[in-house]
Order: structure tokens, then C-alpha cells, then sequence
């Protein structure tokens, strides 16, 4: 006899029939509980990624809202110091001892044409390219 005759051979056809279908059952149920667990967990785990990156998203948010406003803040401050330095600038000369006295028409040129070259002065109307006359 061989081995497929003697594993036949042992085959019991009413046991088959009677813990068979309940085995089946027992197996697809035990499948179905671990689909099931795997999915629930996928689905709590992805909600809690989502909950993370929006706490994320809205701390990065508050955070740059902070930076603009600090940066607004700073900027107002330097202008602001600016213009005080620009104003005590101008009442020093012309202030100054010899003030009123009237400047030659090359040193004022010269001196113009130097103011000229910084940035803060090249939109200033003295600044600008006359037309020839």
C-alpha cells in the first residue's frame, strides 16, 4: 500500500463531518477578527497621524504668524529710528554756526551729487536727471 492509500486508509469521514465545518468556521472567523482588528487599527492610527499633523500644522502657523509680526514690528522700529536720525541730522545743519552763509556752486553741487549716489536720496527730485536747457 502507499502513502496516499494509508493517509486515506486513516481518513475518518464521519469525524470529517462533524469538526470539519466547525473547523472551517473557526479559522474564517479567527481571519475575519484579525482583518477586522488590523482595519480598526489602521483606521485610529491614521486619525491620530491626522490629529498630529494638524496640531503640527497649526503650532507652525502660530509660529509664523508670530515671526511676520515681529518682523512688521522690528522694521517699524528701524524706520521710525531712521527718521529721528534724519531729523536731528537736518536741524544740526541747519543749526549749525555759518548756517545762513551762502555755499559755493561747485562744494553745493559736489555735495549733492555725493547724497545722490546713496540709495535713500536717488528718488529725491534733486536727485533726478534735469533736461538740458
Amino acid at each position: 500500500m502507499g502513502e496516499f492509500s494509508r493517509v486515506i486508509a486513516g481518513f475518518d469521514a464521519a469525524a470529517w463531518k462533524r469538526w470539519g465545518w466547525l473547523l472551517i468556521a473557526a479559522i474564517l472567523a479567527l481571519t475575519a477578527i484579525t482583518i477586522g482588528f488590523a482595519y480598526v487599527r489602521g483606521r485610529f492610527a491614521a486619525e491620530e497621524t491626522r490629529g498630529e499633523i494638524d496640531a503640527s500644522r497649526a503650532d507652525a502657523g502660530i509660529a509664523s504668524g508670530r515671526d511676520a509680526a515681529d518682523t512688521v514690528g522690528a522694521a517699524g522700529t528701524r524706520e521710525r529710528a531712521i527718521d529721528q536720525q534724519t531729523r536731528e541730522n537736518d536741524d544740526a545743519i541747519r543749526n549749525a554756526p555759518g548756517a545762513d552763509v551762502p555755499v559755493d556752486d561747485g562744494v553745493h553741487g559736489t555735495g549733492i551729487d555725493s547724497l545722490c549716489r546713496r540709495a535713500a536720496y536717488r528718488a529725491d527730485p534733486r536727485c533726478l536727471q534735469q533736461p538740458p536747457s
